[in-house]
């Protein structure tokens, strides 16, 4: 290119200058290094902040360590003061424990032995006064019984037969039950309690006695009554066997006399008359009678 031409081309006209696009305008240098400045001034700043957090975070880390560490040392302390207070009281409750129970042993075996030694009291106190009781109940019934066995009964049944009634007072053992027909037989060896059997009795007529009329069967009673008290001994017992009421035993009132209605009061009935025969035995002086005769129901 020559002068001339960059010549005209300079004193080109302005109004074709106007019609060539221009270009867009670019950042200058001065600009990019005010952007690099506060970049870098930036970047500083954050590496001083990054820094100083850096350096808050490692001290609060060895605060929080140290802090640690004394709590642990601390912890190590209270559980070693701990264990040497819980040995102690150990060794102290072991020896508590010792002596309370050397104590109570002491006492509950005093304990025990005044224990037993009531009970003991008391059990020989309650069973000897059952034991007593008892021998005492024994030795009645062996008094009564002896006397049972020492007793002669005569049972006297006029005319004949032998009734079911005197084989029960055999079963009763006492010492010799003798059946008897006649008065004769007991003249010279009497019994101490005498049966006089009414019940069964049949007259030489065949007629029984039970089937008699009443005024008929008083009189006859009457008369067997009175023969018989005759020829005992005062002191003898009377049992009467009959199942009607004899209105005249109401008036035998200086004899023992004592109805029997039933085969079970005449067994009971000729015990307690054997009871009676023995005291009067033992005694050996005039009782009052000790029975009343009763309306035979």
């Amino acid at each position: 290119m020559d002068w001339l031409s960059l010549h005209n081309l300079v004193e080109l006209p302005s109004f074709l200058l106007a019609q060539t696009p221009s270009p867009s305008p670019s950042p200058s240098l001065s600009s990019l290094a005010q952007d690099l400045e506060v970049l870098k001034s930036r970047v500083e700043l954050l590496q001083q902040t990054n820094k100083a957090l850096s350096d808050s975070l490692t001290s609060q880390v060895d605060f929080l360590a140290s802090g640690n560490g004394a709590l642990d040392r601390s912890f190590s302390s209270f559980v070693d003061s701990m264990k040497w207070a819980v040995t102690i009281l150990g060794l102290f409750g072991t020896f508590l424990t010792l002596a309370v129970t050397w104590v109570f042993k002491n006492n509950l075996d005093d304990a025990r032995k005044i224990a037993r030694e009531m009970i003991e009291a008391r059990v020989n106190q309650q069973v000897g006064a059952l034991i007593d009781a008892k021998v005492d109940d024994v030795k009645r019934t062996l008094q009564r019984e002896q006397v049972i066995v020492s007793t002669l009964v005569d049972y006297y049944l006029p005319g004949s037969g032998q009734p079911d009634e005197f084989y029960l007072l055999q079963a009763r053992k006492f010492r010799s039950v003798r059946l008897l027909h006649k008065l004769e037989e007991m003249r010279q060896d009497c019994g101490d309690v005498i049966v006089l059997d009414l019940q069964n009795w049949v007259m030489a007529s065949g007629q029984r006695f039970v089937d008699l009329p009443e005024e008929e069967r008083e009189a006859q009673a009457q008369e067997q009554i009175d023969a018989l008290l005759r020829i005992l001994p005062p002191s003898t017992v009377v049992i009467v066997y009959i199942r009607l009421t004899i209105k005249y035993l109401f008036r035998v009132t200086n004899r023992y006399v004592l109805p029997a209605n039933n085969p079970v009061t005449l067994v009971g009935n000729t015990a307690d008359g054997a009871y009676v025969a023995a005291a009067i035995l033992i005694m050996e002086i005039p009782v009052m009678q000790m029975y009343c005769c009763h309306p035979i129901n």
